[in-house]
C-alpha cells in the first residue's frame, strides 16, 4: 500500500535532484519506462520523451544551459491509489529562481503523474507538467 509520506518525498527527491544538479539522484525518482511531458503558453509541447535515460538527457542539458539558481517548490501534493504498486499523484509547482542578486518566481504549474514502485522504490512512470508560464 503506497503512503502519502513515499509520494511526498519522491516530489522532494525530484525537486532536490534538480536543484542540486544531483543527476544520480535524479535517475532514481524515474521508473526506466517513464515519460515526461512539459507544456507552457508559447511553446511547442516538450515530449512525450520516452525512458529515463532520454528524460536524464533533456533535464540535463536544461539544467545545464542555465545560467541561474533554481528552486522548485513543491506544494499541495495529493494522490489516489490505483492498487498496490501504483498511484496518480497532482502537485502545485512554484519555481523560484535567483540571478543577478534578485529573486523572482519564474513559473507556476501543475504536476499530474503516475507513481509506481519499482525496484523496492516509489518512482515516477509518467511525469506531465503544465505551466503557467515558460521556464
Amino acid at each position: 500500500m503506497i503512503q502519502w509520506d513515499a509520494v511526498n518525498q519522491l516530489f522532494a527527491q525530484y525537486a532536490w535532484a534538480q536543484d542540486a544538479a544531483d543527476f544520480a539522484l535524479l535517475r532514481e525518482v524515474f521508473t526506466e519506462d517513464a515519460q515526461f511531458t512539459v507544456e507552457a503558453p508559447g511553446i511547442d509541447t516538450i515530449g512525450p520523451i520516452r525512458g529515463r535515460d532520454a528524460i536524464l538527457a533533456f533535464v540535463g542539458e536544461t539544467i545545464t544551459g542555465q545560467n541561474d539558481q533554481r528552486r522548485h517548490v513543491i506544494t499541495n501534493v495529493r494522490f489516489e491509489e490505483e492498487g498496490e504498486d501504483r498511484a496518480t499523484a497532482t502537485a502545485i509547482l512554484t519555481l523560484i529562481v535567483v540571478a543577478d542578486g534578485a529573486l523572482r518566481v519564474q513559473s507556476t504549474g501543475v504536476y499530474r503523474t503516475t507513481v509506481a514502485f519499482e525496484g523496492g522504490a516509489w518512482r515516477f512512470q509518467r511525469l506531465h507538467l503544465a505551466l503557467d508560464l515558460p521556464f
